[in-house]
């Protein structure tokens, strides 16, 4: 699976950068610069869901979420007021708060050189297209251990989705059909985790400083909102 990288670069047939350019009136190597900025902070705070079960069940909800699978799929639905919103209520999710989020977009600012107030529109609808494309990234490879050339056995409700809540939410999975051997290279709900985990790989693109500048504000932002 790809990372979340080029989940991004993926979007939207390939042409996220330009659409968000033309919607926000910015140079493509400006939201360029604001992409590579923002996902750093991104990422840190998606694979510190993934580490802890209520937030990951977050994760898990807003990656099945029709809007921001569309987000993912059409610029146009990417700015509508549900994928919008629902990326704001990620991004508070992910940062315990709409002002720790726009702390992290005041240090992206300083590294981008754009308008802190530009990021923070910005950000829910990255958010919005990662949430629906790891979704679709994910159905993808659960769909492939389960083609075969004969008919097909009754598939599984939920896959992959249906298996980590019942790991991580003490929900017991619906009933199934018997397996048959075609169905048995389905993914655990553990190799789902870790495929998650995988994909929340961290860009490399920050520098140094950058990155430990960004690090000490997550540590104090993640320490703020367990407290």
């Amino acid at each position: 699976m790809s990372n979340i990288v080029d989940i991004i670069q993926s979007a939207q047939s390939g042409q996220i950068i330009e659409n968000l350019s033309n919607r926000f009136g910015l140079a493509s190597w400006q939201t360029r610069s604001a992409v590579e900025a923002l996902l750093p902070a991104l990422v840190a705070a998606l694979r510190k869901a993934a580490e802890e079960p209520q937030s990951l069940r977050s994760v898990i909800d807003a990656a099945n979420e029709p809007a921001h699978r569309a987000a993912f799929e059409s610029a146009d639905e990417a700015h509508a007021q549900a994928s919008v919103e629902g990326g704001d209520a990620i991004v508070a999710h992910l940062f315990g708060s709409a002002s720790a989020a726009g702390e992290v977009s005041q240090l992206v600012a300083r590294e981008s050189g754009l308008r802190a107030d530009v990021l923070q529109r910005l950000l829910p609808v990255l958010v919005s297209v990662a949430a629906g494309g790891l979704g679709a990234a994910l159905d993808s490879r659960t769909e492939r251990p389960t083609e075969q050339p004969a008919p097909a056995a009754p598939a599984r409700s939920g896959g992959w989705l249906s298996g980590l809540i019942a790991t991580f939410f003490g929900k017991p999975p619906s009933p199934q059909p018997q397996p048959q051997p075609a169905e048995q290279a389905a993914e655990t709900p553990q190799d789902a985790l870790e495929t998650i985990r995988a994909t929340l790989a961290a860009p490399t693109s920050a520098d140094a400083v950058r990155q430990t500048d960004l690090d000490a504000l997550l540590g104090r932002i993640f320490a703020s909102a367990k407290s």
